[in-house]
């Protein structure tokens, strides 16, 4: 099913009946205004029982009349911006599955419905620059709402919109100057930011924002460290979505944000209840392990691609790309359909409750509510020590995989290390923010060593498969050409890896 998106940029405003509509064309900035067109628009919205959708500012409805007739979705992006997601009109029953897929984090499994018919009779303006070019519309709404959900209920308002045509800058401060000046011709900025809200009044839900307060060196503890996991929590319920509709990298993008979310609670674990930490790494675990499973053959698969390909031609013996593509193509679909399952279950939806629930009702632990920048900065230069002590043992590991293994176990640990500082920078400043970056280098090189690790473990398994001497001899010439990299790897890190163990965070 086609579809099509673009981030809408508008201002609404509450209008009387008697209201005049301001003379437009004396407003700064636009140089003429179009003929009035006018359109019947009827919608249906849907959401869950319990609003999930309205929870979090998001709006589905089906709309005729009008020039875009169809399917919207509604996605907060800013104030005053959304991202609509537009769709074909097909049935009034049928919510198309592409705004569905983008939705289901959302909902978890309860079932959308209508909740409020919506008949508006629009008159709209297009607003000229003066270089002619077309940069707004101003739109003066009557609106009929029957609300379906609840004890139902019949109301009508007049509303005006703003909306730009176009997206930057300095488009931004137009809009901004257009509702300062019909606020001054004596129009009333809306505080809804939908119809929707509008006509649902008090049972618009209340925003989900925790009032905790603003991280700083004497806030609780906790407050920072809610704040990252709330950001990477959203972040992730929108990464969902392009996983389901298999968007380039959406994997890895999951995978990465669930690492940040799992390694923050685990360094400042002891700000929070055991348990209920406990039981969110533990399905978070669960969760990154299905997901790696497919970015793993992914990364593996175009390495070990790109490593055939810098062959000379007189090495490569046998089909090798083929047997490559179809090996790894069965391990990718495999992985891929165990994501989507995993993705649809009461189990993964229960575990998004409980991240919602952790941050919005935290189980704060009395170590939580000690001053921010003392706390924190204790259990992340414990972290720096911990990335020490795996530094020494890896070092003094005997070479082959005990060693291998030691390094991974830096690179875990400098990952921990980074999302920890990353969680503080609002408390720590420029001192967290370098620190996190010399974690990062630390995990961007031991990770290329990892890959090379995994990359000599799936060639001595080609090599053991192959039926012929001389695929075999190329497999152990990619080997070679693998182990190589690997020493390569860990000599950078040797040479250059050693910032992330010596900066630690202030505790004054």
């Amino acid at each position: 099913m086609a579809t099509s998106s673009n981030v809408e940029a508008e201002r609404k405003f509450d209008a009387e009946e008697s209201t005049p509509i301001p003379a437009l064309d004396t407003i700064d900035g636009i140089g003429k205004v179009g003929e009035p067109g006018s359109h019947s628009l009827d919608a249906i919205y849907f959401d869950t029982h319990h609003l999930a959708l309205a929870a979090r500012g998001i709006t589905l409805r089906r709309r005729t009349g009008g020039p875009d007739a169809g399917w919207h979705l509604k996605l907060p992006l800013g104030p005053g911006k959304r991202t609509e997601i537009q769709a074909p009109l097909g049935t009034a029953e049928t919510v198309p599955v592409e705004l569905m897929d983008r939705v289901l984090a959302y909902t978890r499994g309860h079932a959308v419905a209508a909740i409020a018919n919506l008949n508006t009779e629009r008159t709209s303006y297009a607003l000229y620059g003066s270089g002619g070019e077309r940069i707004a519309d101003f739109v003066d709404d009557h609106v009929s709402a029957h609300i379906i959900i609840g004890q139902g209920r019949e109301l009508q308002w007049r509303e005006w919109e703003v909306e730009l045509t176009a997206q930057d800058e300095a488009d931004d401060a137009l809009l901004d100057s257009l509702t300062e000046q019909l606020s001054d011709a004596g129009a009333k900025p809306s505080q809804r930011t939908s119809k929707l809200a509008t006509a649902l009044g008090e049972s618009w839900p209340a925003p989900r924002a925790a009032d905790r307060g603003t991280a700083s060196a004497k806030a609780p503890a906790v407050v920072p460290v809610l704040d990252y996991l709330e950001a990477q929590v959203a972040d992730l319920l929108l990464q969902d979505a392009h996983v389901r509709l298999n968007r380039e990298d959406s994997v890895h993008q999951m995978r990465s944000l669930i690492r940040r979310i799992r390694s923050v609670l685990h360094t400042y674990r002891k700000l929070f209840e055991v348990e209920a930490v406990r039981g969110l790494q533990r399905e978070l675990k669960s969760l990154a392990k299905t997901l790696g499973r497919y970015r793993d053959t992914e990364v593996l698969h175009q390495r070990l691609r790109n490593s055939i390909g810098e062959l000379p031609e007189k090495l490569v013996f046998g089909s090798l790309h083929d047997e490559l593509d179809q090996r790894m193509t069965v391990r990718a679909d495999t992985a891929l359909s165990a994501i989507k399952t995993r993705l649809n279950s009461p189990r993964y939806f229960r575990l998004l409750d409980n991240l919602d629930a952790f941050i919005s009702s935290p189980p704060v632990a009395p170590k939580g509510t000690e001053p921010a920048r003392k706390t924190t900065a204790k259990l992340v230069n414990k972290a720096v020590k911990r990335l020490g002590k795996r530094h020494d043992a890896a070092v003094s590991a005997a070479v082959g995989p005990q060693r291998d293994m030691a390094f991974h176990e830096v690179r875990k640990s400098a990952k921990k290390l980074r999302f920890a500082a990353a969680a503080v920078e609002s408390v720590h400043g420029k001192r967290a923010a370098k620190l996190g970056d010399a974690a990062h280098k630390v995990q961007s090189i031991l990770g290329e060593h990892q890959d090379s690790v995994m990359a000599r473990e799936e060639l001595l398994k080609l090599g053991s498969a192959t039926d012929t001497g001389s695929s075999a001899f190329t497999y152990g010439v990619l080997h070679a050409m693998e182990r190589n990299a690997g020493d390569a790897t860990e000599q950078e890190y040797l040479q250059s890896g050693g910032k992330a163990r010596t900066l630690r965070l202030k505790k004054k």
